[in-house]
């Protein structure tokens, strides 16, 4: 009986995202003004202090100062049942706080050093305890959170490089339902893991005139080792005979190395256009995972197979200077999702790809600067269709449609 408890329970034992924001598990949103123009130019517009995060080398734009941000994202979804699970329905809509922190100092005319705080992954996935979904996942929570120390160096006036050191910390929570047949829930699975790695940022930025600017920046690929709890609760009493904590829980969840191009233009006084081009290589890092412990691994359960592709985001973005206090910004981008098919898709990870639009603006006065942001995402209809992964995780077919709203508010202080 432990055994047929152990093979129809473990959906927690898997990777997730939510569908929306950037494609696969990627986060963005550690700038207002880059959430204006949906990113495009970032790490080398210089109108804040979030090249510390993207391209260091930009950190030459600006002098010394403090930033600090908020952005909250609702997400939405609705996802209707197909073949055994047809009639089946349930949603998502519930918000996100992404809070993001910079300070940078500015040595001499060659030199600038500075750090930041912020999320470069996450999001979550959150069902109905009761929805036909439940025993493949119920609640999902990625929080991967950058501590980054950074310098700049200036050469000349076409030139400059950048560098960072990263201190990288994952924490993850996932349940699931258990269900025996013809009973239904009997038990809870959870996972509770979290952990340390340390990764770091190179960045080049080429200035051929004062109105254009080109940035290359690169982040490797950095691999986790996060341990933990796999906790099984009882619902009634069906499930008395397996619960427990077993503490020996780990995975080894690869991030994924990125290339960023931006590129800035200011061809007329009050317009200027921006662009970015980014490359994420998911193909090298996620392609299967799984959580384990003692009580899965005596289900003999093989890791969820994602088998993801290496993906592209791009986007464009235009800057309205209407005077000296003032700047408006719109932006619009295409995220690439690494989801090959509709096979390869999990009820923890229903990415798709999706279309950015954005708007935002900000004010300066005197040493001070107040941005605000506000994107809308329009996701693909994605599907789950006879999953590879039905056995054992109970990904039931499925169509899903969602999107995403983004609301961001930013405040900057020059010394």
């Amino acid at each position: 009986m432990k055994k047929l408890f152990l093979t129809t329970a473990l959906g927690a034992a898997c990777l997730y995202s939510v569908s929306a924001h950037a494609s696969g598990y990627q986060l963005n949103e550690y700038s207002i003004t880059n959430l204006g123009r949906s990113f495009a130019g970032a790490g080398v517009v210089g109108d804040d202090y979030s090249a510390i995060a993207y391209n260091p080398a930009g950190m030459t734009l600006k002098k010394s100062g403090v930033q600090a941000s908020f952005t909250m994202a609702e997400v939405a979804s609705e996802m209707k049942g197909r073949g055994a699970s047809s009639g089946e329905q349930t949603e998502m809509d519930f918000g996100v706080p992404l809070p993001a922190a910079y300070a940078q100092y500015q040595v001499n005319d060659k030199w600038f050093v500075g750090g930041g705080v912020y999320a470069p992954y996450g999001l979550a996935t959150r069902y109905k305890k009761d929805s036909y979904i439940a025993d493949s996942a119920r609640e999902s929570t990625l929080e991967v959170v950058d501590y980054n120390l950074s310098t700049a160096y200036k050469l000349n006036s076409k030139w400059s490089f950048g560098a960072s050191f990263v201190a990288r910390y994952i924490y993850g929570k996932m349940t699931n339902n258990i269900n025996y047949p013809f009973v239904g829930p009997i038990a809870e699975s959870e996972f509770e893991l979290d952990g340390w790695t340390y990764t770091g940022t190179l960045g080049i930025m080429y200035e051929p005139s004062g109105n254009t600017r080109i940035g290359l920046s690169y982040k490797p690929k950095s691999i986790q080792r996060v341990k933990g709890d796999h906790t099984i609760t009882a619902l009634n009493s069906y499930g008395m005979g397996i619960a427990g904590v077993y503490p020996d829980g780990k995975a080894s969840p690869d991030l994924p190395e990125t290339t960023l191009l931006s590129v800035y233009h200011k061809p007329f006084e009050k317009v200027a256009f921006t662009g970015s081009a980014r490359f994420t290589r998911w193909g090298d890092s996620f392609e299967d995972f799984s959580m384990t412990s003692s009580f899965t691994k005596a289900a003999g359960l093989k890791p969820v197979d994602y088998s993801w592709q290496d993906s592209w985001t791009f986007s464009l973005g235009t800057e309205y200077y209407v005077n000296d206090n003032l700047t408006l910004r719109l932006g619009t981008a295409w995220d690439q999702s690494p989801t090959p098919d509709n096979r390869h898709r999990t009820h923890r990870i229903p990415d798709s790809d999706r279309i950015w639009l954005s708007a935002g603006l900000s004010w300066r006065q005197d040493n001070m600067q107040f941005d605000l942001g506000y994107a809308h995402l329009f996701m693909k209809k994605s599907y789950i269709r006879d999953s590879v992964n039905t056995a054992g995780y109970n990904d039931h077919d499925t169509k899903y449609r969602a999107y995403s709203n983004m609301f961001g508010l930013g405040f900057q202080y020059d010394f």
